[in-house]
């Protein structure tokens, strides 16, 4: 018999089996130990409380892990997560335990339910449908990992001003995009930095890159992943301005770097655009999917 308990009345180590069966065999390897498990908790800005884990007896066979977060005066939850292990596959768990999350969605007083799913995955995307979430956008993971034998943005440069600044310093921008995917944003990218750009003449703040320099163990820098790259609807110079910010922030071009992007929009078209111009390769396509649980 399935049983439903939250993350805060199992052991780790059943969190941790639970997500490593739940995700075996999926499209990306996802498996992990219980300091990554607990790391991505906190980095994501995760709840034990809201996350639940499904057993058979005393075996855990499935895992949802859920964040709930304020923005724009709205509560929004994330599922981080829905994982079955293989020999439940297509049994019931998932749904159940899908009911089991909205259920805490709506205790929770939850208004918007967002989650991603791999395109691919045509089962989980049917499966959250039928529950009422809808498709909004299609999300990229594009990289490239060569270095560069000069700026491949460099014919689309003009004179900015930019000011390195850390993630939530983005959100005073009146084109601060605050309901993108919940790993873009601000608070999920911690240890991240902002670069804004800045136009020369009248000192006005005209776009924005969040990302993120990662070191291996030796301190060395070996990615830089960024999160958004969002330019001011007036401007016409739209294009100019982000490949301004994609230079800055991708940059030293001559060093051989893994550049990647995390959940890009597919609608952020002059990004994509300049990406692939450029060489990058997409590695990875999700769907960003939203329910409305509280109509205004």
């Amino acid at each position: 018999m399935i049983t439903i308990k939250r993350l805060t009345e199992c052991s780790l180590q059943d969190a941790v089996t639970a997500w490593n069966e739940g995700f075996t065999g999926y499209f990306t390897d996802a498996q992990m130990t219980i300091d990554s498990f607990l790391n991505r908790l906190a980095q994501e800005g995760l709840s034990a409380n809201y996350s639940i884990i499904a057993f058979d007896d005393k075996e855990p066979v499935g895992i949802v892990l859920n964040g709930i977060r304020m923005i724009d005066g709205k509560k929004v939850s994330w599922n981080g997560g829905t994982g079955v292990a293989p020999h439940y596959r297509g049994t019931g768990v998932g749904k159940k335990m899908m009911d089991a999350t909205l259920a805490i969605y709506e205790e929770e007083g939850v208004e918007i339910a967002t989650l991603e799913a791999i395109k691919e995955n045509e089962k989980a995307i049917h499966l959250y449908q039928k529950l009422g979430y809808v498709i909004e956008d299609n999300l990229l993971f594009i990289a490239h990992e060569e270095s560069f034998g000069s700026n491949p943005f460099e014919n689309h440069l003009a004179t900015y001003n930019f000011i390195k600044t850390v993630p939530p310093e983005v959100q005073n921008l009146s084109f601060y995009k605050s309901m993108y995917c919940w790993q873009t944003q601000f608070k999920s990218v911690r240890d991240g930095e902002a670069f804004i750009a800045v136009d020369d003449q009248t000192g006005e703040s005209i776009g924005y890159a969040l990302f993120k320099r990662i070191f291996n163990e030796e301190g060395v820098h070996v990615t830089t992943a960024l999160y958004q790259c969002e330019v001011a609807s007036n401007r016409r110079d739209q294009h100019q301005i982000t490949a301004s910010l994609l230079s800055q922030l991708f940059a030293p071009f001559d060093q051989k770097l893994k550049r990647i992007t995390v959940n890009l929009a597919a609608t952020n078209e002059t990004v994509v655009s300049l990406l692939k111009e450029a060489g990058f390769e997409k590695s990875i396509e999700q769907v960003y999917m939203k329910k409305i649980m509280l109509e205004e």
